[in-house]
């Protein structure tokens, strides 16, 4: 009974001027009531606590928030493109040689899951540049600090949810949430999965037994495969197709591409409108429009159910446009490859 008396006053001394004591004894309560966790572990956990100041920084200057897909003038200063982050030369040969070092584990999971390698592939090298960049945060103080701490915001509650997860991922999977390491959104391992994700998603993908993020790439290939399929992906079918129109239909285009990148129109509603696409489906498949910002204006393409797919791993436009990009360009580049090598 002392020692928790003294780890708490230590907690209210050096931590409650940036937390809440009370929603951080609720916490505590919380997930020794609901979930039987040590109240004393949790409170060395909030002992040891640090802030980070950068969180906020990192989150306002998101890059799916601020940039354009494809559309800076040329010399244009202070313009980043989206696209040119991470469709670039050595992701896309990085990609390819990924693609020959895991042959085996990427054949198995698109048998398994029905989801093609270069799409794996692509999220690999979007999230973490290949395991280059897995995140230098500690977890748990990102995500104590974006739900009970001084970075907290209006999606406290996600993070709160999502610092519950991670307390039982840790939990499940033997792991010190001391030592984990994550991004500035307490994002996690290889595939930069968050918490609830590696618990619903993540699996042993090589049968080890362990289920593993960071170092094991059979799990990784294995558990972004589990994902997209547990989403709706559907196997063997378009992701985007173009969209052919005439000009006097741009404004309607234009309407539709500012609606739910989730596909609602048929595809008849389109072809009425004179609006056609180049690859056979039927009239009653549902699209949706999505735009993407080029030098020479704004083109327009058919959205498919596994588009939607790619935002409910980053609810971007952008980020699904640069995954299916990135996608296409390593798998042509593997084909190549594999040509001048016969």
């Amino acid at each position: 009974m002392i020692k928790k008396i003294l780890l708490f006053l230590v907690l209210s001394n050096t931590v409650m001027a940036d937390y809440s004591q009370n929603e951080v004894e609720v916490f505590i309560s919380f997930m020794h009531t609901k979930h039987s966790y040590s109240k004393e572990h949790l409170q060395e956990l909030f002992n040891e606590i640090k802030i980070e100041p950068r969180i906020k920084k990192y989150f306002k200057k998101a890059p799916e928030r601020t940039l354009t897909w494809n559309g800076c003038k040329l010399n244009k200063k202070n313009c980043t493109n989206y696209k040119k982050l991470f469709v670039t030369k050595k992701n896309i040969e990085k990609g390819v040689i990924f693609w020959n070092q895991n042959k085996q584990s990427l054949l198995a999971a698109e048998k398994k899951y029905g989801v093609p390698p270069e799409i794996i592939i692509a999220i690999i090298g979007i999230e973490s540049k290949y395991g280059l960049r897995t995140g230098t945060f500690k977890t748990f103080d990102t995500l104590a600090s974006l739900s009970l701490g001084p970075n907290k915001g209006r999606r406290a509650k996600f993070y709160r949810d999502e610092l519950v997860n991670f307390l039982l991922m840790c939990r499940e999977n033997k792991l010190d949430p001391r030592k984990i390491k994550g991004s500035y959104a307490g994002a996690l391992g290889k595939p930069q999965f968050i918490s609830s994700s590696y618990r619903h998603y993540a699996v042993d993908f090589n049968g080890d037994s362990v289920v593993d993020l960071w170092n094991s790439n059979d799990d990784v290939i294995g558990s972004v495969a589990n994902y997209f399929k547990k989403n709706g992906w559907k196997s063997n079918k378009p992701i985007m197709s173009s969209l052919i129109y005439k000009n006097s239909s741009t404004s309607y285009i234009e309407s539709e591409s500012k609606k739910s990148y989730k596909p609602k129109t048929p595809y008849k509603v389109f072809m009425n409108n004179k609006i056609h696409t180049d690859v056979v489906i039927a009239e009653s498949t549902l699209l949706s429009v999505i735009g993407r910002e080029e030098q020479k204006g704004k083109i327009y393409s058919f959205g498919h159910k596994n588009f939607y797919v790619i935002t409910r791993y980053n609810r971007s436009r952008l980020y699904a446009l640069a995954v299916f990009t990135l996608s296409q360009q390593i798998k042509k580049h593997k084909s190549k490859s594999e040509q001048n090598n016969l």
